[in-house]
């Protein structure tokens, strides 16, 4: 361990303008000669420099008479001030000036020093990439560079001090800089060092290595021209001002980038990494844990169904857990070293029972949140989201995951540290029908960028990239990584938005009607009530314009209201609790803890069923209010969740309670029971819940009530909104103007023959349309179509059964006119199944009848051209190719036509744009 100041000692930081510190606090230093001096001997630590080189670094021209009595009055007030040397028996302060023959010797602690820790990690960023680890040694030199505050001793330089070593250490500092560039261009970072390559290039203009690391990142990023045409910049400064061209590699490189040369390529590509899962083990062992790098591809059992391959969004979550003693946990005050040579033979074991135990914990917690655990390496987990069944919110399913582990890992002894990444993209899947026993095998760039964040997390942190993020940034709190980078640290998930005045379409009036009717008892029933309705079509508009509604009312009229989570991630969703508790309680800002708890006890002891249910209650209830010391807190956060519920439960005894919970297809059991017994209770709260039709698959009984009087939830089904309502929704969105101009007009019209009645769609080609294109007009045609809306039609698709979900993509490549015929030649089965199939589709409103064949044999249209759009795009270019020859009897099937509508919009943007 590297010598450093301990507490209380000074700090000196030469890495911008001078600053010294003690225990934290800037110390002011008086005086040019006193900065002046201070600087120069740090610059010359525990060394005697003599007075005479003090004069000539103070001076630049002839000294005045008085140099040196001068400098011996800066040394006294820093002695004095700072840096007297210690007494008999008096402490070292880490620092201290004396005189020493010819001059001075100024003794620090080199750790005291900002330049000394500078050189430590620009050093052991080099030790790390002479060892491969390419991610530790960019962290160490993000580290490093990080010191610097500006131009060393600024302050200094201001006032005419040139010395040499202020150019040595700034030429290091781009050394480093340079090494930084190209470990982050060789981990695939070239989109996150841009913005940095541009600006030092500017400052930095004839140094060619920045400008070829800005080329390839450019380059990297499918920006060639722009990538050319830094080229040609330099190249011109240089002839013009020195007469020169630009060096041999610069020259090569740029020769490269013209012809496309793949050596500049990644080494592994972009998107080459590919993992493919064993098939799931038996219940009772462990994962198989999956080789490091691509693996081969799984065998194919004989007579096995052709794979299915999509193109679909997925989310990768790479989780590491380090055990007390780990030595790849440099944080860890007990780090012990090599398992190995611990003396403990039994460490190895020990350590491989508890990893294998941590399997059940992340395989059930992930399971929990719909995703797959895919491999395990070690101590490392991956878990992928997406690959099976979309459901449209991968990401945060990704990032609640995450955050529920690290929630369960610190309440099992002993103590395991956490570091999680999360990544979303693109990926391929490739999978087999169920019953050919495989599973999904994945090829994304998503598992790379993953795997590369993973190293810069630190311990009990999660990390997100800018994809994740930009999806889930509504329902969680973020904050920039602490290293610069592309990468966000995940705070908390975010509360519920309060309920604001906006009020849903006039289409959901009648629904917030019945909401009304049913919270006042008319007609009398269950005090349960469902609205279920497919994504985006504005479930959760709906809810919080009845809470609204609901808090509008007069206090003597107004039930108690809470929100409730659907599913318990971790302690910091337990504001939703703390909330209302207090306002059930009558708790207030300024009461102190012992009122509080006296507040909690009054309402809860009269509340209870009987005191041994008010102790529980009161006990676990004290964590949402705070008043409960960390060491005395034995209730997890689920149980606080479940007593809170109970409350509200025995409430309803004495006053009007209103709970509302929102997704409640993700919610868990804690939370199913609790609608389960609103619906059978007259007397019980009033529970108003959202949901996907994916929640009958949790409760049949719901959606299908063996007897007319079953205690099931009375079901707002929510239908789309009709063309007017979605045309006002549109015109809403635009900026103000003629709602009958041109362009208004035409962009209306395209946005609603695309959104199928859904609200969430029409503003998202609103929000598209409003944004300016790219330069390039060669837009591919998987990109015509918003990643919102793509994620909503995916998520639909993928509710069907599988086989209905491959006759869809089948029938989207047969185009407008889809037939038995065709769709048995793509699927392999007979025509008459195929005829049933495409019967089926019609009669769930995915096809509509589109007349006879001249055989008589019926055809079908997709009554929504923009999920056929979905669905053929969705296939990867590939097996779109695969089935047009399929049809054709080979090549030259050509594809189906873009829907009018969705290039009608684009078209409307481009000249948008161009005004």
């Amino acid at each position: 361990m590297s010598a450093g100041a301990g507490p209380g000692e000074l700090r000196f930081r030469l890495l911008g303008p001078l600053e010294v510190q003690r225990d934290g606090t800037p110390v002011r230093l008086h005086g040019l000669h006193q900065r002046a001096t201070l600087a120069y001997l740090l610059l010359h630590p525990n060394r005697a420099t003599a007075t005479s080189e003090l004069i000539a670094a103070l001076w630049r021209g002839p000294a005045p008479a008085s140099a040196r009595k001068m400098v011996q009055n800066a040394v006294w007030h820093l002695r004095t001030r700072l840096l007297e040397p210690p007494r008999d028996g008096g402490r070292d302060r880490g620092a201290a000036l004396w005189s020493r023959p010819p001059g001075y010797l100024l003794q620090v602690h080199p750790g005291a020093l900002d330049l000394h820790r500078f050189h430590t990690l620009a050093a052991e960023g080099r030790a790390r990439m002479r060892e491969g680890a390419v991610a530790t040694a960019s962290l160490r030199w993000r580290e490093a560079l990080a010191l610097w505050r500006g131009p060393m001793l600024a302050d200094l330089v201001e006032t005419g001090v040139r010395w040499p070593e202020l150019e040595a250490a700034e030429t290091a500092r781009l050394d480093v800089l340079e090494k930084y560039f190209d470990a982050e261009l060789a981990l695939g970072r070239h989109d996150s060092v841009l913005p940095e390559l541009r600006a030092v290039t500017r400052a930095e203009p004839r140094r060619e290595p920045f400008t070829g690391q800005l080329m390839l990142a450019l380059h990297r990023g499918g920006r060639h021209s722009e990538a050319l045409d830094v080229y040609t910049a330099i190249r011109t400064e240089l002839a013009e001002e020195l007469g020169l061209e630009p060096g041999r590699r610069l020259h090569e490189l740029h020769q490269a980038i013209l012809t496309g040369d793949p050596s500049l390529d990644l080494t592994p590509p972009r998107g080459a990494l590919r993992i493919a899962a064993a098939p799931a083990p038996a219940p009772a062992a462990a994962p198989v844990a999956a080789p490091a790098a691509a693996p081969a591809a799984p065998v194919v059992p004989v007579g096995a169904p052709e794979p299915v391959r999509v193109r679909r969004e997925i989310s990768a979550l790479l989780l590491a857990v380090s055990f007390p003693g780990d030595p790849d946990d440099p944080d860890d005050p007990d780090c012990a070293g090599d398992p190995d040579n611990t003396g403990d033979p039994d460490a190895l074991e020990r350590i491989d029972a508890e990893t294998t135990a941590l399997d059940t914990v992340i395989g059930e917690t992930a399971s929990r949140f719909g995703g797959s655990v895919v491999s395990r390496i070690g101590s490392c987990w991956l878990v992928l989201f997406g690959t099976g069944r979309t459901r449209g919110d991968e990401p945060l399913r990704a990032v609640s995951t995450a955050l529920a582990v690290r929630q369960r890992l610190r309440r099992l002894p002993p103590r395991r540290r956490l570091r999680a990444a999360v990544d979303t993209g693109e990926a391929v899947v490739r999978h087999r029908p169920p019953e050919a026993g495989t599973t999904p095998a994945v090829t994304s760039a998503v598992l790379d960028r993953a795997q590369a964040l993973l190293p810069l997390v630190p311990p009990d942190e999660v990390w997100v990239g800018p994809a994740t993020r930009d999806r889930t940034e509504a329902a969680v709190d973020y904050q920039r990584a602490r290293i610069p980078s592309a990468a966000w640290t995940v705070r908390a998930l975010r509360p519920a938005a309060p309920a604001g005045a906006t009020t849903p379409l006039p289409e959901r009036a009648r629904a917030l009607r019945t909401l009304t009717a049913l919270l006042d008892g008319a007609p009398p029933g269950p005090r349960a009530a469902l609205v279920v309705g497919a994504p985006g079509l504005g479930k959760s508009t709906l809810l919080a314009a009845f809470e609204h509604r609901v808090s509008a009312r007069a206090p003597a009229g107004r039930p108690l209201l809470a929100r409730v989570v659907p599913a318990t991630v971790d302690d910091s969703q337990l504001f939703t609790v703390a909330t209302p508790l207090c306002a059930a309680c009558g708790i207030g800002p300024a009461d102190p803890p012992g009122s509080a708890r006296q507040k909690l006890w009054a309402l809860v002891e009269r509340a209870a069923a009987d005191p041994e249910e008010a102790t529980r209650l009161f006990t676990r209830l004290l964590v949402a209010i705070g008043h409960l010391p960390d060491h005395e807190r034995t209730a997890t956060a689920e149980e606080v969740t479940a007593a809170w519920l109970t409350l509200l439960e025995r409430l309803a005894a004495e006053r009007p309670v209103l709970v509302l919970v929102d997704d409640l297809h993700h919610a868990d059991d804690t939370v199913l029971r609790l609608v389960d017994r609103a619906a059978a209770r007259p007397d019980g709260p009033f529970v108003v819940a959202t949901a996907r039709p994916g929640v009958f698959r949790r409760r049949p009984a719901w959606a299908t009530p063996r007897e007319p009087a079953a205690p099931v939830p009375h079901t707002l089904t929510l239908e789309p909104l009709s063309d007017t309502s979605v045309a006002e929704q549109i015109r809403s969105l635009l900026p103000p103007g003629p709602p009958g101009a041109g362009p208004t007009r035409e962009l209306t019209e395209a946005v609603t023959a695309l959104a199928g009645g859904n609200p969430l769609v029409a503003a998202a080609f609103v929000h598209r349309a409003l944004h300016r294109p790219p330069a390039d007009p060669a837009v591919p045609r998987t990109a015509l179509i918003p990643g919102p809306v793509r994620r909503v039609l995916d998520a639909e698709l993928d509710a069907l059964p599988a086989d209905l979900a491959q006759a869809v993509r089948d029938a989207a490549v047969i185009g407008e006119d889809i037939g038995a015929g065709p769709l048995a030649v793509l699927s392999g089965r007979p025509a008459p199944e195929a005829a049933h199939t495409l019967a089926d589709l019609a009669r769930r409103g995915i096809l509509t009848p589109a007349g006879a064949a001249p055989d008589g044999t019926p055809r079908y249209r997709f009554r929504r051209p923009l999920l056929r759009e979905a669905a053929y795009t969705g296939l990867p270019r590939g097996a779109r190719a695969a089935r047009h020859t399929a049809l054709a009897g080979g090549p030259g099937e050509a594809p189906p036509p873009v829907p009018p509508a969705l290039l009608r919009l684009h078209s409307v943007r481009e000249r948008r744009a161009s005004r």
